[in-house]
């Protein structure tokens, strides 16, 4: 047996059946397509036709890909590990891939996102800056679906998205950034703003938003989408990002 030929390559084979499936879910697909996908990945790790670190790899490379619908693959995940007969190992492969998905768009928020084409092996957002963009959506919906631990999220989502210095030649990464802000508030917004977040932490990506916005760097933003619900907390400093969330959240010439 030679090359990339061969029954050991089953796992590869099954993964990137997983793959193909979850990125063809959409609404008017997902009654057919998420019994497929159930039953590949329960097949897989049935029979051991995967190393679950291995598949959790595999499948963790989608958050970057433009071909899948980040709310009907958050749900999926959300109904399969939800699910009373799914089995202990296909719930752990399930939060070890949420958890992986986290922390990998963690640690690409410190790549040059300008500079995908280059190197592109060693970079982990794989495709770029719109990429980076893409994958803050798909962890945004897992936060709002309740997939991600709170501890992880408190430490891993926001702080490197804002520890940056930026110069004047930094425009295009930091609209990326600008931009992965927005998705995770457009997503997620109803929960990040009700606790889940540091109000400082808020703050700053509202001022980062502010600033941006209005001088056209970033395009395609809709503030409808940002109609996060938090009037109602408690806090005074929750009740002051709702203020200042109102404030910002007006039309924009791209809105």
């Amino acid at each position: 047996m030679s090359g990339g030929t061969g029954y050991h390559n089953r796992g590869i084979v099954i993964g990137t059946k997983i793959s193909s499936l979850l990125s063809a879910l959409e609404p008017t697909t997902y009654d057919e397509i998420s019994p497929k996908i159930e039953y590949w990945i329960e097949y897989a790790l049935t029979e051991q036709s995967v190393n679950a670190g291995d598949f959790v790899d595999q499948l963790s490379s989608m958050m970057w890909d433009h071909r899948s619908s980040n709310a009907d693959v958050a749900r999926f995940l959300k109904e399969f590990h939800d699910a009373p007969h799914r089995s202990e190992q296909a719930k752990s492969v399930v939060d070890n891939l949420c958890s992986r998905l986290l922390l990998s768009f963690a640690a690409a928020s410190a790549e040059d996102l300008t500079l995908w084409y280059r190197n592109n092996a060693f970079k982990i957002a794989t495709q770029g800056g719109e990429g980076f963009v893409r994958a803050a959506s798909f962890v945004g919906h897992l936060i709002e679906c309740g997939m991600l631990d709170r501890k992880l999220v408190r430490r891993h989502l926001v702080k490197p998205l804002i520890a940056h210095h930026y110069t004047d030649c930094d425009r295009i990464p930091k609209s990326f950034r600008v931009e992965a802000i927005y998705q995770l508030l457009a997503a997620a917004g109803n929960t990040l703003l009700q606790g889940l977040l540091k109000p400082e932490d808020v703050h700053v990506c509202f001022e980062t938003l502010n600033s941006e916005i209005p001088s056209g760097i970033v395009v395609g933003l809709d503030a409808e989408k940002l109609a996060v619900r938090c009037a109602a907390c408690s806090s005074a400093s929750h009740r002051d990002l709702f203020f200042l969330f109102r404030t910002f959240a007006k039309p924009t010439p791209n809105g």
